[in-house]
């Protein structure tokens, strides 16, 4: 066994996070051979599953409460990885759920914090009042701090999340800023069959993602209810729950005729899909969860991979991959008028769309290409190494 990585996140499933810890795990076997991923599980999921030199060992304990299948979970790697000790290379983590453990099983390993999103950050969408209990706080701050400090490196998508983790006292010498990758699929997307027969007919635009409020997908549907002309196809990866609340909304803003929820394909599937839309929409919330924690949404990636031109929120994570009239359009999250307006521009004019697309996928070449990410990665792994291997000696000495 050469390299090791854990995500508290079940894995696979449709959504971002899935498509990210694939792209990690698979540049960590290019470069160190078998590799073990420790996730989560559901019970159709097996425990562990062989997909060539990846190891996939999933814990499928189900526990209502967050906190005791986080501490379970700590369990989970904690045994596994006290088996490990002094046989890893590099190990990557992506919480402290995982990292925690990890960090005092192997206290010199080489080890890259992947820092995606902190739980202290999210604990206030994902469970409501626990922030604001200061002691539960207190003690989930700390083992975050811990991990960044005793981290070799840290990864982060995006240069708010860097931002971010300065201010919480991380070594900003330590971060480095790697945006997700787009699959080379996207760059053929136009001839990849679609799963969608309605979208042949054209004058779609779409939404793949979460339903969760940061996204802004209700916000998104009142701007569109503003619109006179175009469907609106929604790709979800989230619970039945969720999807029947934005039915009831859909139907609340007399939107049924124009407006497709469809359950989730696969991955090639949406390349094919993407490239059928007119343009797609990222209309991400003015919330910390964007505008703080920061991210790098696989949704305008690989929309911009396959030549899409995006109509995205006007949003430092969003500015930071796209210039406005230029490879998209960016318009301010709270203005429903100017969202409508800026979806009508896109289904009326034939000249600026195709302009805008061709411009974005220039530059998801030039930024989010899987060669040119995944040799940044390699580099990061080998940088991991030599901090681990620098700090050993400054220790001895």
């Amino acid at each position: 066994m050469a390299a090791l990585y854990v995500a508290f996140d079940v894995f696979p499933r449709a959504k971002g996070s899935s498509t990210h810890i694939a792209s990690m795990v698979q540049a960590l076997a290019r470069n160190y051979g078998r590799v073990r991923l420790l996730c989560l599980g559901t019970e159709e999921m097996p425990a562990f599953q062989q997909e060539g030199p990846i190891e996939i060992y999933r814990y499928r304990g189900r526990h209502r409460d967050l906190l005791r299948r986080a501490t379970a979970f700590a369990g989970f790697v904690a045994s596994h990885t006290q088996t490990l000790a002094g046989q890893l290379t590099i190990a990557a983590f992506r919480d402290p759920w995982g990292g925690y453990p990890l960090l005092r099983a192997n206290p010199h390993c080489p080890t890259l914090f992947e820092v995606n999103a902190l739980p202290s950050w999210e604990i206030a969408y994902s469970r409501p009042g626990w922030d604001e209990d200061p002691a539960f706080m207190a003690k989930l701050e700390d083992m975050e701090r811990r991990c960044l400090r005793d981290s070799s490196r840290v990864l982060c998508v995006s240069s708010v999340t860097r931002r971010a983790l300065i201010e919480r006292g991380c070594d900003a010498c330590k971060i480095e800023v790697i945006p997700n990758a787009v699959d080379d699929i996207f760059g053929q997307a136009a001839k990849q069959p679609c799963a969608i027969p309605a979208l042949e007919e054209g004058g779609w635009a779409g939404y793949i993602g979460g339903l969760q409020p940061w996204q802004g997908v209700d916000f998104l549907l009142e701007a569109f209810a503003l619109t006179s002309r175009g469907r609106l196809l929604i790709l979800p990866g989230d619970s039945l729950r969720a999807v029947a609340f934005l039915e009831n909304r859909i139907a609340q803003l007399r939107l049924r005729d124009r407006v497709m929820i469809h359950s989730a394909i696969t991955h090639a599937e949406v390349a094919g899909v993407m490239a059928r839309l007119r343009f797609s929409v990222v209309p991400l919330a003015d919330t910390p969860r964007n505008t703080v924690q920061g991210c790098c949404p696989i949704k305008l990636v690989e929309s911009m991979g396959a030549g899409t031109p995006p109509v995205a929120s006007d949003l430092a994570v969003v500015r930071e991959w796209v210039t406005d009239g230029r490879d998209g359009l960016l318009v301010d999250p709270g203005d429903r008028r100017g969202w409508a307006l800026a979806m009508e521009s896109l289904f009326r004019d034939d000249e600026l769309r195709p302009c805008l697309g061709a411009a974005a996928r220039s530059r998801a070449v030039q930024c989010f290409s899987w060669a040119g990410v995944h040799n940044r990665l390699d580099r990061l792994f080998a940088r991991t190494i030599g901090t681990a291997n620098n700090e050993e000696k400054t220790a001895q000495t």
